[in-house]
């Protein structure tokens, strides 16, 4: 295996090659090289020139190790178009990533070497927004599952039938996410002698495009009575019908004010 990957160019093709190259390929702004399998250098553009700022002639040196036997394993069959994510040291040693485009060419059937165009677009400023958006989400994450309140949106009917519920939820109503997603069990859950007021100030607040701030109770196995304070907003369409109701739900020691409604106009 180690005698295959490193088998050295070959001075034969290189005319061969010379044929697919485009004076063109130096107006990228991606760098374009035509290697083999092995990845020995052929031909490369001006912008690999510029990222490189060397003649070297073998890709793998440019390459992060861990890639090495990717792109190698990637080219080691002729297919017509193949792609991948690598990552490249510059000349100053910093790693970057580019996605890989690799289009086959010609081989040379004497000594099964496979010749091919690749294309690397430098992704390495989108790739590192990519990853502090997912390590910012998976912060939020985790303050949300550590909050002992629950993150809801629910349709807007008599049940309040839930279809998104944070891990909060545990805390709040004794119930997992999953046990009360898409039921009526949540509105069943409210307080006989509540449930009309909830639903008329939640209906006056969404009218109104504001906000609403309810406290009511909620019956735990269906004897034990726990108040809850209740803030949340409507989701509407373009032409203002109300697609979801979306708020945050959390135990209170506070007992039942008259009906709060904040007609502050929501943005869209």
């Amino acid at each position: 295996m180690l005698k295959l990957f490193r088998r050295p160019a070959q001075v034969y093709p290189l005319q061969l090659l010379h044929s697919y190259w485009s004076p063109v390929f130096d107006r990228f702004a991606e760098a374009v090289l035509i290697v083999d399998q092995y990845l020995n250098i052929y031909k490369s553009n001006i912008t690999w020139q510029h990222f490189s700022q060397s003649d070297m002639q073998d890709l793998s040196l440019s390459l992060y190790p861990e890639d090495v036997h990717k792109l190698k394993s990637l080219l080691s069959s002729p297919q017509l178009t193949e792609s991948c994510r690598i990552r490249l040291r510059d000349a100053q040693q910093n790693l970057r990533w580019f996605e890989l485009s690799a289009n086959y060419l010609v081989s040379q059937p004497e000594t099964q070497q496979y010749y091919w165009c690749l294309l690397l677009s430098d992704h390495t400023e989108k790739i590192k927004q990519q990853y502090r958006q997912s390590a910012q989400q998976r912060s939020l994450n985790d303050l949300i599952k550590r909050l002992p309140m629950m993150l809801y949106r629910s349709r807007n009917d008599f049940d309040w039938t839930m279809e998104y519920l944070s891990d909060g939820c545990v805390d709040v109503t004794g119930y997992a996410p999953t046990e009360l997603l898409n039921t009526p069990r949540f509105g069943q859950m409210i307080h006989p002698d509540d449930a009309p007021y909830v639903w008329s100030s939640v209906q006056d607040a969404l009218n109104q495009k504001g906000i609403f701030d309810v406290i009511y109770r909620i019956l735990l196995d269906g004897e034990q009575v726990v108040w809850v304070q209740d803030l949340g907003w409507g989701v509407y369409s373009e032409s203002d019908m109300i697609l979801a109701v979306e708020g945050v739900i959390w135990r209170t020691a506070e007992q039942m004010p008259e009906p709060i409604i904040d007609s502050i106009s929501l943005k869209k």
